[in-house]
């Protein structure tokens, strides 16, 4: 786990006994390549929760301490010298020659498709940021994304996903996009992006992975099933001639996994199946985050968690959040987390809007059989109040169950 540290300036020096060159305060790497050490030992990291990284960075040659014989764990890295233990992790061929000491290390990574124009916009010598990590990680290790100038959430994303980065604190929310990197926590990247050059494999951290893939693109379908055939969101549907929902999220949950992505807010829930009290285990949460806005003005009212229904053929029940997350005080706003608004949205102004969350409990059975079925999972959602038969039925993915042709 990433650990959070205050800010400070830090350098990489190129041994542990070597000196190094000084432009101002600001202490650079020299220009050349580090020999693989000893097993070192540095009077700062006993303890340390990286300790064990920092020492088989610090052996591939890759990080280095100071001449006073610390590693300084918790001071930041700048991009400069990002660019350099990337290229060195990924052992490609630098030149000796450069306009600055980093300049040979910019161009290798430049070369392989690694770091990309715009990757650092403003001065090198700024930390480098989890975001700007992620980049240069995720292309140096999957050729697939070298030389693709992919948003910087989705490489986030993928960095996560694949066990590179995780959370950066207890809930799985605080990935922490744009906080600075600390030395710790770029021996951590180098002894993970080794082992992946080892053919090891990677734990993901799966809560993180969520929230990641959720600040990319609204939902984590890729996360928890591998599957990404969902149409873009926010999604708007017009439920009939007064009313319109849009899907803003649509968040999968595991209420088995305590470390998960908004766990917090499933504290205290409690779950049925077919009209029966559930396990946690039974099932997974579905959770539609909602906002409605009404067309016409009438004296009409709509409950925005039943302006549509999952359709799981009957394997499905519902989810009763804890008191503390539904809310009686008349007001439909969007609130942190997961929450119930149990206030009706009124057609009583023109264009209103409000906000809520419809949250179904599907069988994790019925999710695997769908899967095995159609090679994925059909979100089939249908209008209420409508018969069912094709104009009431709409998907929010690609892949459509038996009834899609109904």
């Amino acid at each position: 786990m990433w650990k959070s540290f205050k800010k400070v300036t830090f350098v990489v020096a190129a041994s542990t006994m070597m000196a190094v060159a000084v432009i101002g305060t600001q202490a650079l790497v020299p220009d050349k390549k580090v020999e693989a050490a000893a097993k070192p030992s540095f009077s700062d990291i006993s303890g340390h929760w990286a300790a064990s990284s920092i020492e088989t960075a610090v052996q591939a040659g890759i990080l280095n301490g100071y001449s006073d014989g610390t590693y300084k764990p918790n001071n930041t890295i700048t991009r400069a010298e990002l660019l350099k233990v990337m290229a060195l992790t990924f052992k490609l061929k630098v030149d000796s020659s450069g306009s600055t000491w980093y300049a040979p290390y910019q161009t290798a990574l430049s070369k392989a498709g690694v770091y990309l124009d715009g990757d650092y916009p403003g001065n090198v010598n700024n930390p480098a940021t989890r975001n700007e990590m992620a980049k240069l990680a995720v292309r140096g290790a999957y050729p697939d994304y070298r030389n693709k100038k992919l948003s910087a959430a989705e490489l986030m994303f993928r960095a996560v996903n694949k066990g590179i980065l995780s959370r950066s604190g207890t809930k799985a929310e605080s990935i922490n996009t744009e906080g600075t990197t600390t030395r710790a926590e770029a021996a951590v990247l180098v002894t993970r992006l080794l082992k992946l050059q080892d053919g090891g494999a990677l734990t993901v951290d799966k809560g993180a992975s969520s929230a990641a893939e959720i600040a990319w693109h609204r939902h984590n379908m890729i996360t928890m099933f591998n599957q990404n055939d969902l149409v873009s969101l926010p999604y708007k549907k017009n439920i009939n001639s007064r009313y319109d929902v849009t899907i803003d999220n649509l968040i999968v949950l595991d209420p088995t996994d305590k470390t998960g992505y908004y766990a917090e807010y499933l504290e205290g829930a409690k779950y049925n199946l077919e009209g029966k009290e559930a396990k946690t285990n039974d099932g997974y949460v579905f959770a539609y985050k909602l906002t409605g806005k009404n067309l016409v003005t009438s004296s009409e009212n709509q409950d925005i968690a039943h302006s549509f229904y999952m359709y799981t053929e009957g394997q499905s029940g519902g989810v009763n959040l804890s008191s503390k997350f539904k809310y009686d005080d008349g007001k439909l706003i969007d609130r942190p987390g997961l929450y119930s608004n149990r206030t009706e949205f009124s057609f009583s102004k023109p264009n209103n809007e409000g906000h809520d969350f419809y949250l179904v409990f599907v069988k994790k059975d019925f999710i695997d059989a769908q899967i095995k079925q159609y090679g994925g999972v059909p979100i089939h959602l249908e209008k209420l109040n409508v018969g069912m038969n094709k104009a009431s039925q709409f998907y929010l993915t690609e892949v459509k169950d038996w009834l899609w042709e109904q």
